[in-house]
């Protein structure tokens, strides 16, 4: 995830600040730990949002 953040068609609605400052900032956790929260909440669904876990 990080990796794709770097990438400007990843996404590219997103702006990159809010990722950092109203997600993990807001939450009071480092951006790597709210990522890996975020990703194993999902797993569950992922095929339900197309993606591979």
């Amino acid at each position: 995830m990080r990796k794709k953040m770097k990438d400007k068609a990843f996404a590219r609605s997103v702006r990159r600040e809010d990722l950092i400052n109203e997600g993990a900032i807001d939450l009071g956790v480092e951006l790597d730990e709210h990522i890996r929260f975020v990703t194993e909440a999902l797993k569950p669904v992922a095929h339900k949002l197309g993606v591979n876990p």
